[in-house]
């Protein structure tokens, strides 16, 4: 073994990327790359060494020295190495930290605070679009009971995961359930992530109310107060994580903020899933129940077909029908 093959060459005599070495050139070693390949054609009298990348000896090349490759591989083509062919894995810590993906910079933080806030705007103007009554019916849910909205939601989240395990459970039971599992995974997912949204866009609008005049008046007029509290109650929760991103600088401000911004969050993500499970999503209105203090009038033609009186009058005969002579 030659002394010389030993160590690295200095730092400064490395070039980064790939080099070629042609077949009509003749070089003194020895040959350093970094972060590239090196493809030997030519006549290299000295040592080759590459780091982060693949060292190629190609027909009719000549290495008179060693050949070594850090974290790549030697491949011979059909020429010839003189000395010896090493092959090193790269070191641990440098892979290590190759995986490490960089904390998010300070507008990195905003924009993607932004581009939720986005989504969260797209999507509550599709629900006051297609489903303005169900968002009604869950605010009526919290406006009732804001208290056993919030329970009702710390039971649905604790009881999320065991429901779905009964539902999987359930359609084990039978031949063809059990194919449909991963069907009803899916649709639950949908299910569960829809409640969250409405009830989060619930919270939204109710918190946007109080800082928002109502108006009272025509339709279009009370939609657009709606869609104003809804924007105003986005822009205020939202709000806190963007003041959070804003200090990303400053990691103990940051996570202070983010701590107070992820538990604001939580209650009102919570107390939403709550009025929707209680107003179930919208569709049971809770400011009074169908039938309570209103009577449903039954029909003319059945209503003496009752035995007791319903619309108001007691029950009697039916009258007889003219029949008339057919000529």
């Amino acid at each position: 073994m030659r002394p010389e093959g030993n160590r690295l060459p200095p730092a400064d005599s490395f070039t980064v990327g790939p080099r070629q070495i042609p077949a009509s050139a003749t070089l003194a070693g020895p040959i350093a790359v970094a972060q590239g390949s090196v493809d030997v054609s030519g006549h290299v009298n000295g040592d080759v060494f590459v780091v982060d990348g693949d060292a190629v000896v190609h027909r009719g090349a000549v290495v008179t020295g060693d050949v070594v490759s850090i974290g790549g591989r030697v491949t011979m083509d059909g020429g010839r190495v003189d000395g010896e062919i090493r092959m090193l894995s790269a070191p641990s810590g440098a892979t290590v930290s190759s995986g490490e993906r960089p904390p998010l910079t300070t507008w990195q933080s905003i924009k993607l605070v932004m581009g939720w806030f986005a989504v969260l705007v797209i999507i509550g103007l599709g629900v006051m679009i297609f489903a303005e009554p169900n968002m009604d019916g869950v605010v009526q849910g919290m406006e009732r009971s804001f208290a056993r909205a919030f329970w009702f939601g710390v039971l649905g989240e604790i009881m999320a995961l065991p429901a779905l395990l009964l539902i999987c459970l359930g359609l084990v039971l039978t031949i063809l359930g059990a194919l449909l599992i991963p069907f009803a995974i899916v649709a639950y997912g949908i299910a569960v992530a829809g409640l969250l949204a409405l009830g989060f866009l619930a919270v939204a609008r109710l918190t946007g109310s109080i800082w928002s005049r109502p108006q009272s008046g025509t339709p279009a007029s009370a939609r657009a107060a709606n869609l104003r509290s809804l924007l105003i109650g986005l822009t205020l929760y939202m709000g806190l994580w963007l003041l959070a991103a804003i200090f990303t600088w400053q990691p103990v401000t940051a996570a202070v903020l983010r701590g107070v911004a992820l538990a604001v969050s939580w209650v009102a993500v919570t107390v939403g899933l709550g009025a929707a499970m209680l107003s179930r999503a919208g569709t049971r209105h809770l400011g009074g129940r169908a039938g309570a203090g209103t009577t449903r009038p039954a029909p003319n033609d059945l209503a003496w077909q009752t035995p007791t009186p319903v619309t108001g009058v007691t029950a009697a005969r039916r009258p007889p029908t003219a029949i008339k002579d057919v000529v």
